[in-house]
């Protein structure tokens, strides 16, 4: 058996880290054994399958609830398409009739059928569509599963410390699975976006993808799961066992726990400053409610999963009630919207964009709003009604231009006057800004400021375009550095810009929330920072050890580095200046 230790790295779609043993999930058998029947047995496989059904739409409408539970009702509604799926009337009706026809056993003709229907979205280069067929054939599985119980492969319950080992999970799997106790999983498909990424997400429970056969991983092995830095380690030493284990317990109590202990909401530095902190949220859940019970800021709150969720664009009124109730829930603090980031990789087959080769190149962000006006000014109003409490700011994702953020302005100035003339209530002061995540705009940025209220760097996409690396691409990945110097020159042309406009600005990529960087940040000036909720509690624990004028000093030290290992050398040694301290 396969017994040294192995590396997977990945990505990380859902943050956390879990230690266990791996369990193989493999994929369903897809062919079903070929039955002749006699016609005095067609009305018992009719029977049959109709029961089969019937006990696959209980299993999902009992998911559905439970996820509502667990997670909240917008979340909930991905169950929709597959209790939809499993009750296709013409659907079933095809395969009733050929059953009838062909005198085929139930089971046989159904997954024939099921084969033909996904077989072309399977290739289809939109990723929704893909993310269909998973969904039908996940439905598909558990009503042959009831057809047939040498098929059903889900267990009762896990040993402790499962993590699931599988090509690709679906939300309904995902939600059993954690019902029966799982606590992470390794996969070889799914996206950020996928359904299984933004329920895994929802319950914070850890997920990687990586490129990985099922020789790699026998079954029953240890394994360690980091979502957070992207990687599975496969029959780890007893080193990394042990690392991990100082690592999970520096990290502390799990993580409502640990912002439930929160000290201090801002954290304030050894000599007196606060540093605001804030966290990003893109999916309803858990956290959702204990984050405003400390009174934690929504730095960035991504809106495009109601998309992502359904069929359609939400309407206005579906917004607003979402809008509406965030605002509410957050009454005590502060929560910036940015409007939907979307491009053709997750835009649907709706007819609204045409697929591009190069989508991150292409029409994504602030430029597919302003190709749909309609769709933006809908949602423009939806945050406007919402804002009415006066503590929601609107932010625009992907600016590169002027001429972006005058457009924009124009469409929410109409909102505005349309909803006074509707006499509907409004923040009229509402604060809008801007994400910096390409160079065109960090370079822009004086100009820029003097049209906003406020800025943000998205240092993710802002790492990725001045490097032309994508950091989910295994082959260039160890090119994506935010620790590069070009990135660093960027991020402060553009603090130094909205400081002189007198305006402020924050930092809402992955390394707002690095301890290493801190000190570099506060020394330039950032007013805030945004962050994965995981990493609030180490964050604030790193800042009252800093003295906000010495670290005015290190920038130009840092800035002066030829080389992203230069750059970090220099932050590390003095995070090690100050933990000596």
């Amino acid at each position: 058996m396969f017994r040294s230790r192995r590396i997977i790295r990945g990505t990380g779609v859902s943050a956390g880290i879990v230690m266990g043993t791996a369990r193989i999930i493999f994929p369903g058998e897809k062919k079903v054994p070929e039955v002749a029947i006699a016609q005095s047995q067609v009305q018992s496989e009719l029977a049959s399958l109709e029961r089969a059904v019937a006990r696959t739409v209980g299993e999902l409408t009992k998911l559905r609830e439970s996820a509502g539970r667990r997670i909240g009702g917008p979340v909930a509604k991905i169950f929709d398409a597959q209790l939809l799926i499993a009750s296709d009337y013409e659907f079933l009706q095809q395969v009733k009739e050929q059953i009838a026809q062909q005198r085929r056993n139930a089971g046989y003709i159904y997954s024939t059928l099921v084969g033909q229907t996904t077989l072309q979205l399977k290739r289809s280069p939109d990723e929704y569509m893909r993310q269909m067929a998973i969904d039908i054939e996940s439905v598909a599985d558990r009503v042959l599963s009831h057809l047939n119980k040498h098929r059903q492969r889900l267990p009762v319950k896990f040993s402790p410390n499962t993590i699931l080992v599988g090509k690709m999970f679906t939300a309904a799997e995902v939600m059993s699975y954690r019902n029966l106790k799982a606590v992470g999983l390794l996969t070889n498909e799914g996206g950020r976006n996928s359904h299984m990424a933004m329920i895994a997400r929802s319950l914070m429970m850890p997920v990687v993808v990586g490129d990985f056969t099922w020789s790699d991983i026998p079954d029953s092995c240890r394994i360690i799961l980091d979502g957070t830095n992207d990687l599975a380690i496969i029959n780890p030493t007893d080193n990394d066992w042990s690392d991990y284990q100082r690592l999970r317990k520096r990290q502390g109590p799990a993580l409502i726990t640990r912002i439930k202990r929160l000290p201090h909401i801002p954290p304030v530095t050894r000599d007196g400053q606060e540093v605001p902190v804030a966290a990003n949220l893109e999916l309803p859940g858990p956290v959702e409610d204990v984050l405003a019970e400390r009174r934690v800021p929504i730095g960035l709150y991504r809106t495009e999963f109601m998309y992502l969720q359904a069929n359609h664009f939400p309407t206005e009124d579906e917004q607003y009630s979402y809008y509406v109730r965030i605002a509410e829930k957050f009454a005590a603090t502060e929560v910036i919207f940015r409007t939907f980031d979307l491009g053709s990789d997750k835009f649907k087959e709706d007819g609204l964009v045409q697929h591009e080769d190069n989508p991150a190149l292409g029409l994504r962000g602030i430029r597919s709003m302003l190709e749909m006006p309609d769709i933006f000014k809908q949602q423009i109003r939806a945050i406007l009604r919402a804002s009415v409490h006066n503590n929601i700011r609107l932010m625009l994702p992907m600016i590169s231009d002027a001429t972006e953020v005058d457009r924009a302005s124009r469409l929410i100035a109409q909102a505005k006057y349309e909803l006074r003339k509707e006499r509907v209530a409004f923040d009229p002061d509402i604060k809008v800004g801007i994400m910096v995540e390409v160079p065109s705009a960090a370079l822009m940025a004086e100009q820029l400021a003097r049209r906003v209220d406020f800025m943000s760097l998205g240092t993710n996409d802002l790492t990725q375009y001045t490097l032309s690396a994508d950091r989910n691409n295994q082959r260039v990945a160890s090119l994506y550095s935010p620790y590069h110097p070009s990135v660093l020159h960027l991020m402060k042309l553009t603090v130094d810009a909205c400081r002189k406009a007198s305006i402020p600005v924050s930092i809402c990529g992955e390394i707002a929330g690095d301890p290493l960087a801190l000190p570099l940040f506060i020394g330039m000036g950032v007013n805030s920072l945004s962050m994965n909720p995981m990493k609030i509690f180490d964050l604030c624990r790193q800042v009252k050890k800093i003295d906000s004028n010495l670290v005015k000093h290190l920038v130009g030290s840092v800035m002066a580095s030829g080389t992203p290992q230069a750059v970090i050398r220099r932050l590390q040694s003095y995070r090690s200046a100050l933990d000596k301290t």
